[in-house]
């Protein structure tokens, strides 16, 4: 014991090898907050105890990696992939074929990655060597893309994979690190085969290259964590050591799943991993969670909890969680309790007379299987975020892929129905009807508007910005709202022969595929509009993004159309909703493509011509092979290629008359509006 005084004050000295070289041990100095010899004595005991405990370990955290450590270390990377994959489908529902395609891409990568990365050096002599294995023109096309996407950014990170290690009590190195890696490519590999199960399509049988043995064991071996007792810094242990010789230790308490909820929803929101609307996510997560078992400490929680969570999704009626109105009319926001209570009389009903039922038009009982997954997706996050920031708090041994594979779906009028006929049903999306389209816009905010707050009232002027330029383009190119509302100035190209869109991934947003990147045609229509002078002007101000209104923290460039635009215009022009409308359900943004395809297919059949045949339809709708569209996509189209489908579908555009440009103020070119009510025009 080496003890000393600085004044008045004892201090405890102790020389101690963190490191594995012994010619450089560390003094650690601590002051024991005491004049009394006696307590000085004591306190310095505790430090001495604390010391030697802290040491036994290091041993253990300097060890190599094992054999026993490999399913543990596999087990934590394909949870973590398969949730990170799962939330991102959740978040947009409607491209299925979009995900899929590109969790079969992805699945392919990792599976190099894991044992031949030498393929993915984008050379000519690999391309033929995965050509020469059978994989398509474009499936080698699209794995060369990706691992140029990720030669600067790493798809697994080496500080993930440092922390998996040290959670197994190994130190990182050159050598553990490298294996480490490989385990974490082939845990990816298999998440990204899961995700496809997940969305109700597994890849047929060779999809996706086998892998080594001794890997594809890890998929079925027992993970085992070898973890040591944590242990704490040094400084750390050693310095609050004294103060339980003192006054004692108080058992901290963690908080209940609630609370913890609320703080890992406000971080994640202000980190930008989430944005604002995850909020009624994770509370619809969190509200089952604790109607099936209490609203417990998260350290408490244990795999029969979420089995009993489970539990609950057969019970609760479809619908719930929609807004739904009373029988005068009134909106009610209904407990889960209620719901629960409904659920359970709904079932009764259906089981009475299932005829009477549907003929009533009863909800269905029982949450679907994909909201089911996204419930249980959710509250594996929480758990995640948990073990990323408080891991003496986080619960041990949970396993929710196992879990994932118990959900069952629900039965609908006697049958169980399987995931792929649900996307069947629900892929029958009913275009616009072009003229009801077409009296979208032939509003105030194309023929004249009463000002930039009042864009839905009639008045003298017609403002250039997005709320004017996306819907039009979206129409007239087949792009998705979030291609067109996250484009970049630099993404326009006027100078060329045929001036077109390019679109690809941007700073400012991410497209879904490989086969998204593409050019399209402007049509002649948008630019007699003067779509060329507001994108030259947009760039003279200096802008990145085409249209920055619509670019906002923590929302998607898309959702801000929608909410500012589409979502309100829809609304005032369709008050009781179009003639296309079915139960809930209406004609959205993504109802412009089908429209679109259909009017494209209708004039192949009409003129014969080889320009609107399929691979020139997908080509200009950015579609993957084997989606809505087929599987023989082989082309990129140069705009010339693309300029007769797009001039046909700008005749679904009304004749808006030409205004001169006019655009946003400079101080509201931006995303936000001033607060309190707008000024009334004089």
């Amino acid at each position: 014991m080496a003890l000393y005084r600085r004044g008045s004050i004892f201090w405890w000295k102790s020389r101690l090898r963190f490191g594995s070289v012994p010619a450089r041990p560390t003094t650690v100095r601590l002051s024991l907050r005491t004049a009394s010899p006696q307590q000085a004595r004591s306190r310095a005991a505790e430090l001495d105890l604390a010391k030697d405990a802290m040491m036994e370990q290091m041993p253990l955290l300097r060890r190599s990696m094992k054999a026993d450590d490999m399913p543990a270390l596999y087990k934590q990377a394909f949870e973590r992939e398969l949730d990170r994959i799962i939330m991102s489908q959740f978040q947009e529902p409607g491209r299925v074929d979009d995900h899929l395609a590109f969790n079969r891409h992805y699945a392919r990568y990792f599976s190099l990655l894991a044992t031949e990365p030498q393929l993915l050096d984008a050379s000519m002599e690999s391309h033929q060597e995965l050509v020469g294995r059978g994989l398509g023109e474009n499936d080698a096309d699209a794995l060369a893309a990706i691992a140029s996407r990720h030669r600067h950014q790493r798809p697994i990170s080496p500080g993930q994979l440092a922390d998996d290690l040290r959670a197994q009590g190994i130190e990182p190195s050159e050598k553990s690190l490298a294996a480490c890696a490989r385990i974490a490519a082939t845990a990816y590999r298999n998440a990204n085969i899961e995700a496809c199960k997940e969305l109700g399509s597994p890849l047929p049988e060779g999809d996706v290259w086998p892998l080594p043995k001794h890997l594809e064991r890890l998929a079925h071996a027992e993970a085992v964590p070898n973890v040591p007792a944590p242990v704490q810094p040094a400084n750390e242990a050693l310095d609050e050591a004294p103060a339980a010789t003192n006054e004692g230790s108080t058992p901290f308490v963690a908080p209940p799943l609630s609370v913890y909820a609320k703080e890992a929803l406000r971080k994640k929101i202000k980190d930008g991993a989430w944005d604002k609307g995850r909020k009624r996510d994770i509370e619809g997560a969190v509200r089952i969670f604790i109607a099936a078992n209490g609203d417990i400490p998260v350290n408490a929680i244990t795999q029969k909890h979420l089995i009993d969570m489970k539990n609950l999704f057969p019970r609760l009626p479809v619908v719930y969680g929609r807004a739904r109105n009373d029988e005068n009319g009134m909106e009610v926001k209904e407990t889960i309790e209620e719901a629960l209570e409904r659920g359970d009389a709904l079932r009764r009903k259906w089981d009475e007379d299932p005829t009477a039922a549907d003929a009533e038009g009863l909800p269905y009982v029982g949450l679907s299987l994909v909201t089911q997954r996204k419930h249980m997706t959710w509250i594996s996050a929480l758990i995640t975020h948990l073990e990323g920031h408080d891991p003496d708090l986080a619960p041990k041994g949970l396993n929710f892929t196992a879990v994932r594979k118990t959900l069952v779906n629900p039965k609908k009028q006697g049958e169980r129905q399987s995931v792929k006929n649900n996307q069947k049903r629900n892929a029958g999306r009913l275009p616009w009807h072009p003229d009801e389209l077409r009296k979208m816009l032939e509003t105030p905010v194309w023929y004249g508007c009463a000002g930039l707050w009042q864009r839905f009232e009639p008045g003298d002027e017609v403002i250039h910005d997005g709320s004017y330029w996306v819907l039009p383009l979206v129409i007239s190119t087949l792009a998705r709202s979030d291609e067109i509302a996250g484009l970049s100035v630099s993404d326009v190209v006027l100078d060329d022969e045929v001036p077109h869109l390019h679109i690809r991934e941007n700073s400012l947003r991410r497209i879904k595929t490989v086969s998204s990147t593409r050019r399209v045609p402007i049509a002649r229509k948008l630019l007699d509009l003067g779509f060329g002078d507001y994108v030259t002007a947009m760039k003279e101000a200096g802008h990145r993004a085409l249209f920055p209104e619509f670019v906002h923290p923590t929302m998607d460039s898309d959702k801000c159309f929608y909410k500012d635009l589409f979502g309100p215009l829809r609304k005032l022009v369709f008050p009781n909703g179009t003639s296309r409308k079915r139960g809930r359900k209406d004609v959205d943004v993504p109802s412009i493509r089908t429209l679109g395809f259909n009017v494209l297919r209708a004039k192949e059949s009409e003129t014969k011509l080889k320009v609107f045949d399929k691979e020139h339809r997908q080509g200009l709708g950015g579609h993957e092979p084997g989606d809505t569209e087929g599987r023989h996509y082989d082309n990129d189209f140069e705009p010339h290629e693309l300029v007769e489908l797009v001039e046909v579908l700008a005749d679904l555009l009304p004749d808006i008359p030409k205004r001169s440009l006019h655009l946003r103020p400079l101080e509201h070119q931006k995303f936000g509006k001033p607060r309190g009510r707008p000024k009334k025009r004089k």
